[in-house]
């Protein structure tokens, strides 16, 4: 990358009103950079504007601390990072930074990617819609960046390096800090841009631009914690320039969560649209026990519970047996399922996987293993007993030390070394591969984000092709006990190490 950002501040440029500036044919600058815009992209786009926002008591401690973040003129971290698990409300969190800091004039633009949508699935018009919320922002940094434009109207058809350069970074370095009131800019969904090199691209590019001190702006950016992107956050020139916060280590979330549920309830309760089916209804509806089990259901992820809300709100349905769906105490008569939502999701999630049969292979043994850990699983009761003990010990030997659970599993499922690990790294939205260390040793930790996407992958008529099935996965367990119970203890491949290691220790 060039040395530009050493010389963004000594260049020069007239400041004539933009209003006049016409790039061809009578059409004026703003015109031309309009065309090129990404439609729905920008938060008070009417694709953006009706979109959930953080209920106004949720998410108040980290909704100050963000808007405390974009109102230091000179930050010592140029970007704050948000990251969390699919589901975990990153978006809402986004629109409402959005609104708080458009209402005190302190945006600049903001991007908000959505996968499968034309213009915003990729980010070939992510500075050209940025550029022209940032002219509409201030006028004097739109005197510049429609200047630019006038000048060269092919700048939108440059690469992204040179949009950034010629259309935000130069102008913005150019203004004095005391003309420019904009504090920020918000980028929501980056992982949601289809090319992944095209996400490390733009964060490097914008990681070094805030790190030259006459730029002006602090970036924003929200995203699932893909393995790419968290990797480029851990290099030394972007860790310095970088504030992360992660959703799953945020406290309070429950509670935030039970607000989210009482106000929903709440409001279908007072609709005028079920006021004679709800009127018999006991009060209060539901009631305490119900909202906690489905806070409990909800394992810290606020679209469990915006899409329980949604499914019971049905304008076709009587809400308080829409509800009893949800708990499981009636059955549905109907095709609608209450987490068909989810599902979607989950489903988007998977298919997006380089491998996705491989993937559920390893999650189906990663959950059948830990079925096959409990005494009384009853999947595991046509195993016979003398097998079912020997993969019981199996088992438990390593689930009491996750760091070998892959590596067995490579080898019962006859993969290549680290083969099951690569399996899942596409999948952190989901699930959480977290190494660790203490004085002795380093650990890895698996953990489901959410306890509905268990359900999912073991319910046929939720997953489809997706589905695992535990019991068929007990027998295939136990059939290669079978196969490793033959391997002589003096056995010395390598790739058979770990599991020969507990072979010889318990048979």
């Amino acid at each position: 990358m060039s040395n530009y950002y050493n010389r963004a501040s000594n260049f020069s440029i007239s400041q004539p009103n933009f209003t006049e500036i016409t790039v061809q044919n009578g059409v004026s600058g703003l015109q031309w950079l309009s065309q090129f815009m990404a439609r729905g992209a920008s938060h008070d786009s009417k694709d953006q504007y009706d979109a959930p926002k953080c209920h106004p008591d949720t998410r108040t401690q980290l909704l100050g601390d963000i808007n405390e973040w974009i109102k230091i003129t000179d930050k010592e971290t140029g970007i704050m990072f948000l990251h969390g698990p699919a589901g975990s409300g990153k978006s809402c969190i986004a629109r409402s930074v959005c609104h708080d800091a458009s209402s005190e004039g302190l945006l600049g633009g903001s991007f908000f990617f959505r996968r499968g949508t034309s213009d915003r699935n990729n980010a070939d018009k992510l500075f050209t819609t940025i550029a022209y919320q940032l002219a509409m922002a201030n006028k004097d940094l739109g005197q510049y960046i429609l200047a630019e434009v006038g000048r060269n109207p092919q700048i939108v058809h440059m690469s992204l390096k040179e949009q950034f350069r010629r259309l935000i970074f130069e102008p913005c370095c150019s203004i004095p800090k005391d003309r420019l009131l904009i504090k920020a800019i918000v980028i929501d969904g980056l992982d949601e841009c289809d090319d992944a090199s095209m996400q490390v691209s733009i964060l490097k590019l914008l990681a070094k631009a805030v790190r030259y001190e006459g730029f002006p702006l602090g970036i924003f950016i929200t995203s699932r914690p893909e393995l790419h992107i968290r990797e480029v956050f851990d290099t030394k020139e972007i860790i310095f320039a970088t504030q992360v916060i992660s959703l799953d280590r945020i406290p309070g979330v429950a509670q935030d969560i039970r607000t989210v549920l009482e106000s929903g309830f709440t409001r279908i309760l007072n609709d005028p649209r079920f006021r004679t089916c709800l009127k018999s209804v006991p009060r209060p509806w539901p009631p305490p026990d119900v909202i906690n089990k489905i806070v409990q259901r909800s394992s810290g992820q606020f679209i469990y519970s915006a899409t329980v809300l949604k499914f019971v709100s049905s304008p076709d349905h009587n809400p308080a047996s829409q509800l009893e769906i949800v708990l499981g105490i009636r059955e549905s008569h109907d095709s609608t399922f209450p987490l068909s939502d989810l599902d979607l999701l989950y489903r988007k999630i998977i298919s997006r996987v380089p491998h996705p049969k491989r993937a559920i292979k390893v999650l189906g043994y990663i959950i059948a293993m830990k079925q096959l850990g409990r005494k009384n699983s009853s999947d595991s009761k046509h195993i016979s007993e003398s097998i079912l003990n020997f993969s019981l010990d199996i088992t438990k030997a390593v689930l009491h030390n996750q760091n070998r659970l892959l590596l067995v599993i490579d080898q019962l499922l006859d993969f290549p070394h680290g083969e099951s690990y690569l399996a899942l790294n596409q999948l952190h939205s989901l699930i959480s591969l977290n190494i660790g260390s203490n004085s002795t040793r380093r650990h890895l930790n698996i953990t489901f984000y959410h306890k509905s996407f268990q359900d999912f992958l073991t319910t046929k008529k939720r997953s489809g092709i997706f589905y695992v099935s535990a019991r068929t996965i007990h027998a295939d367990i136990a059939q290669s006990c079978l196969k490793f119970m033959g391997l002589s203890k003096y056995e010395t491949d390598e790739h058979h190490g770990v599991l020969k290691s507990f072979t010889v220790k318990f048979i």
